[in-house]
């Protein structure tokens, strides 16, 4: 017999979520075949039977935490054992699919145990499927429904709870999707896909039928979407979200933050990435430069790439930059490993890959700890400037505003030159003023002179 146990994650993880089980009490599994789906604070996977058998028993329902090492479901050779050892509520659900022939399979979620996910960004919990109709319906309630359906074999398709909220704000029928998730599994990635090769939508027209252009010189403006009405509700913390509570009280309590802000000549950098992104063919980000030049300006001052301990400050021997990531459920920290000794093109493409994961909640254990300093960037939204709150046991945090075309004096001269400010909050049991404001230094050099990012 094999045991089903909620895995350890990481080190800081304590307990996980069963999100939703994809075989019921009684039912064959081969080895290898996905057999429910957990959320831990960091990621979501599905774990897999280690053996052919018969699904014996359940121990935890689905919308439930369970301790790490915990009991969650058994794996044996089937017979008699495994209809006796099924939970009063697997037979109670049993016995109403058998009353109700209509009802769809125990994937096809219920309001009431439908993922936290698929409700947290404020919607209504979806109204059943209705029953098909034998007519075909039009081309116009094809292209609007959003009810997730059968495949052509009549066995519902499984998807993330991030991709079904995508394909919901994109219009998209989740199950016009190719899934490329374990077991034809339809993930974000999948959808983003799906919405990059769909036609474009055709211009407005007007009353005589012809398309209007916009004005030559002018950008379309920006559709505004009417907001959602607000509905008093609780949203259910998930295992990440519970997580980040946690480290950030952790983090703003005992850490006596202090903040050290630095405004950068981004002219150079910006023409080096333009011209470095035509070389290479890919594309390169403000961001990237960013995390090397931060790498080794890490090299020059050990001290800010330290943790701190009660019994000694620990100094690290490589240099791991943390890269803030804004997920739906909460934001991530994936780490670039040994930024120092990686080049502009390869640090893009970890982030790029890295980013991706950590949406579709894939990330590895060793993808997303061990960092020894962050970095967060809201340039993208148009923050000019912020402070961030430090990632324990990091003792540094950088905070990256939006670059952009500012006048300033340049020999009594005034100019227009791109201009971006970089807040770096500091641990003072560690970093003080005057090692702060030596790193900054250091980092001005490497950013304002890019070329010594490439060499």
């Amino acid at each position: 017999m094999a045991e089903i146990i909620m895995p350890k994650m990481g080190d800081a993880m304590t307990e996980g979520k069963v999100i939703r089980w994809y075989k019921k009490a009684g039912d064959s599994v081969k080895k290898g075949e996905p057999v429910l789906e957990i959320e831990t604070d960091k990621v979501n996977l599905d774990l897999e039977a280690e053996e052919d058998g018969v699904l014996e028993e359940i121990t935890v329902a689905e919308g439930t935490m369970a301790p790490v090492g915990g009991h969650l479901a058994n794996i044996g050779p089937g017979g008699s054992a495994a209809a006796s050892k099924k939970p009063a509520a697997a037979k109670a659900a049993e016995k109403k699919e058998v009353a109700d022939p209509g009802k769809e399979d125990d994937r096809k979620k219920t309001p009431e145990t439908e993922p936290v996910e698929a409700r947290s960004a404020g919607e209504k919990p979806s109204e059943p499927a209705a029953p098909e109709s034998k007519e075909k319906p039009s081309a116009g309630e094809e292209a609007t429904s959003d009810q997730s359906v059968p495949d052509e074999g009549g066995e519902r398709r499984r998807s993330s709870p991030l991709a079904r909220r995508m394909a919901r704000e994109l219009g998209l029928r989740i199950d016009s999707v190719q899934g490329s998730g374990p077991s034809g599994r339809i993930v974000a990635s999948d959808v983003k896909r799906m919405q990059s090769a769909a036609p474009a939508p055709a211009a407005p027209q007007s009353a005589s039928g012809s398309s209007q252009p916009a004005p030559a010189g002018r950008k379309p403006e920006a559709r505004f979407v009417a907001a959602a009405p607000l509905e008093d509700q609780k949203v259910p913390l998930t295992a990440m979200r519970r997580t980040i509570a946690k480290r950030l009280s952790e983090s703003t309590g005992p850490i006596p933050h202090f903040y050290l802000t630095a405004d950068y000549d981004v002219t150079t950098l910006l023409a080096l990435r333009d011209q470095l992104g035509e070389i290479a063919g890919s594309k390169l980000s403000v961001n990237d430069f960013i995390v090397r030049a931060a790498a080794l300006a890490l090299r020059h001052h050990p001290y800010v790439n330290a943790s701190f301990t009660e019994e000694a400050i620990q100094l690290h021997g490589q240099v791991h930059i943390g890269i803030a990531v804004s997920t739906p459920d909460g934001l991530l920290t994936p780490v670039v490993r040994n930024a120092d000794q990686k080049s502009v093109a390869e640090i893009a493409a970890d982030v790029r890959s890295l980013a991706e994961k950590a949406r579709n909640r894939k990330l590895k254990p060793d993808e997303y700890q061990g960092s020894t300093m962050t970095i967060s960037n809201l340039g993208a939204w148009g923050i000019e400037e912020f402070t961030a709150i430090i990632n324990p046991p990091n003792v540094a945090i950088l905070a990256i505003g939006a670059a952009a075309p500012r006048t300033v004096v340049i020999d009594r001269q005034v100019v227009i030159r791109d201009r971006m400010k970089v807040t770096m909050s500091c641990d003072h049991r560690v970093v003080d003023g005057a090692l702060g404001a030596e790193y900054l230094k250091t980092l001005r050099q490497y950013i304002e002179q890019p070329l010594r990012l490439v060499l």
